[in-house]
């Protein structure tokens, strides 16, 4: 079974105010979450229910929590009704190979992930075999990888888009 995963970085952020931890989303990061969103909502949310987007994991920062919001949310209007996963897995310090083990054993067909720099730039190099930064990914840019197995070189980059700034 083929999987299809989504990588969201989360959308413009305030600038650090208290903790990094704390910093939300300006109106310009809410509004091209949004734009990323329905560029895609055709691959996100498509007819056939088999590949629609399954589960949204988000990581417990508030900026990317306030995206997957705003996903599930635009995914809510199209007849998609998803919950929200909290994960340590995708925060801006972690480790991609841990994340493969875990989406090996979800049994998702497909999944989005709302994460930061740098993990969604380290998760991308590893699981396409690129070199190390080979992907950057500005504030609501998102990717699409595809895989037989969510595993390191096993992934097949179909698109990585970014915003217009």
């Amino acid at each position: 079974v083929t999987m299809k995963i989504f990588v969201l970085r989360h959308g413009q952020a305030e600038t650090q105010q208290t903790t990094d931890e704390a910093r939300n989303l300006t109106a310009k990061g809410r509004l091209d979450v949004a734009a990323s969103v329905h560029y895609s909502l055709s691959e996100l949310a498509p007819a056939s229910e088999f590949e629609q987007v399954q589960e949204i994991w988000a990581s417990p920062l508030v900026r990317a929590q306030q995206t997957a919001e705003i996903v599930r949310n635009l995914l809510s209007a199209q007849g998609v009704q998803l919950l929200i996963k909290t994960t340590d897995l995708i925060t801006p310090e972690s480790n991609p190979a841990d994340l493969f083990d875990v989406l090996r054993a979800s049994n998702l067909n497909s999944v989005l992930l709302a994460s930061h720099m740098p993990f969604v730039g380290d998760f991308l190099d590893a699981f396409c075999g690129s070199a190390r930064g080979y992907h950057a990914m500005n504030t609501s840019s998102m990717a699409l990888v595809v895989c037989d197995t969510p595993a390191k070189n096993c992934g097949d980059l179909h698109w990585l888009r970014h915003v217009n700034v």
